[in-house]
């Protein structure tokens, strides 16, 4: 299984983000313990801690004793997922990156699947499916439509060449090249989750560029993960903040990859939401006209990120 380098540095570096989430990153750890068919020193694991205020040291001191696969520990002050991604790559020994999350749940056969792929296609990025991990009821709000929002991601059980942006993966079960990460750019700091602020996009600029440099992306079924959900994410405040919060993600995207612009301002996202607006309130009078409870509170959080999205736009500087 392992392929042999001049240097012995090992084929995957697993970078593992965590912000004050001890115990669920306990459980990640001990999945990625008992990963099956992976030859020595091809794997190492890669945990930056981001400032917790947890046992978290405690819990990487455990792994560290007790696991057979190496973890090295860092500590990042500076507060933002982002960074902590970043210190994680430029730690890493291994020529390819696999990232995950805290609350990753996490099969036998995760690793191996990467590590089989890898040799198979030499790509610069791999990624694979991730589904919810439904430990209680649904919330009464929940749709399909909140996916993105959950990180589902299920493109079929058939390996598929990615050539264009339909596709987008996520931060919890991703692999790239050490080198084009840094290539193009890292991990931007203005993107990515921080402390109670849940702003993402972090890995959807890398993407996109990947995909501008005709990069060699697939996505393959074979290395799963679950997402273990924290009580907040049962919440309705958490999915309001969450869609409140992606509208900086979104307003920073735009500014980066605006074609046109007015008075220095990326002028489609105005125009859209400006339309989504009007569309998610007239939606908004149709679901209370019906009674419909779940549709109302969808469209009156669209309508609010929407706004957000606006504001920003008004207010920026540029």
């Amino acid at each position: 299984m392992r392929e042999k380098y001049m240097d012995n540095s090992p084929i995957i570096s697993i970078v593992l983000c965590t912000y004050n989430n001890a115990d669920s990153l306990a459980i990640t750890l001990d999945q990625i313990a008992q990963q099956t068919d992976i030859a020595d020193g091809s794997v190492e694991v890669i945990l930056v801690d981001n400032n917790s205020p947890d046992h978290t040291a405690t819990v990487a001191e455990r792994y560290q004793r007790q696991s057979p696969i190496p973890l090295r520990y860092f500590f990042e002050g500076r507060q933002g997922l982002s960074y902590a991604r970043n210190t994680g790559v430029d730690n890493a020994a291994g020529r390819y990156i696999l990232f995950t999350d805290d609350d990753a749940e996490l099969p036998a056969n995760w690793v191996s699947g990467y590590l089989k792929k890898i040799a198979e296609l030499q790509p610069d990025c791999l990624y694979s499916k991730i589904e919810v991990i439904w430990d209680r009821p649904k919330p009464w709000w929940y749709t399909n439509q909140y996916q993105a929002f959950f990180v589902i991601l299920d493109y079929g059980d058939e390996v598929l060449k990615v050539e264009d942006i339909s596709r987008e993966f996520f931060g919890k079960n991703f692999c790239m090249r050490k080198e084009l990460i840094a290539a193009l750019g890292g991990f931007d700091p203005a993107l990515g989750r921080n402390g109670a602020k849940l702003i993402a996009g972090e890995e959807t600029l890398l993407y996109r560029r990947m995909v501008e440099q005709r990069k060699s992306i697939f996505y393959f079924p074979d290395s799963p993960v679950g997402h273990r959900l924290k009580e907040r994410e049962y919440t309705e405040e958490n999915i309001r903040k969450l869609f409140i919060d992606s509208s900086y993600s979104s307003y920073y995207m735009a500014r980066l990859t605006a074609r046109k612009k007015v008075l220095g301002k990326p002028l489609r996202v105005l125009l859209d939401n400006l339309q989504l607006l009007i569309v998610s309130i007239g939606n908004l009078g149709i679901s209370w006209l019906r009674k419909d409870r779940q549709a109302q509170f969808f469209h009156r959080i669209n309508s609010l990120r929407s706004l957000m999205l606006i504001k920003l736009w008004i207010t920026s500087s540029q």
